[in-house]
């Protein structure tokens, strides 16, 4: 391990404000960096890398920001009239679990619409809703 020292004013370092990512969301790049061998910190929300890595770091942003739907927009489509969309009926959740999905995927740029407790996303959107819900799922599995 070296030396550096994210907070040292004269050390050259890289910030990337992640404040809209999600706490998982985050949690996946520091695996990723950690697994790299990237020395890294966060200050609040915002990652401190050396500027060595900043190449390296950078591709990894968009390898996750790919493999998660962060960034630009996630997924193309609309949930009116015609589209092509999936429905999840979602009354067996409660109302804070349905609260914290409308927040991950707004987080993750999921174009999306409520009809009561039916979650409407665009078909292309499937893989991403799935991975979002299991989380939910296999949290409740857990209290079990």
């Amino acid at each position: 391990m070296t030396d550096w020292n994210p907070l040292d004013p004269d050390a050259a370092n890289v910030f990337y404000d992640l404040s809209s990512w999600t706490s998982d969301q985050q949690a996946e790049l520091t695996a990723l960096l950690a697994n790299a061998d990237i020395s890294h910190a966060w200050v609040e929300s915002e990652l401190v890398v050396p500027e060595e890595h900043e190449r390296i770091v950078d591709r990894l942003f968009d390898r996750l920001e790919k493999e998660l739907g962060i960034g630009s927009t996630a997924v193309q489509g609309g949930v009116g009239e015609g589209d092509e969309v999936t429905e999840y009926d979602l009354d067996e959740y409660s109302m804070e679990e349905r609260r914290e999905i409308t927040e991950r995927l707004v987080a993750t740029r999921i174009t999306h619409r409520w009809t009561e407790e039916i979650l409407v996303v665009p078909t292309a959107a499937e893989q991403l809703v799935e991975s979002i819900l299991d989380e939910y799922d296999n949290v409740a599995f857990d209290d079990d």
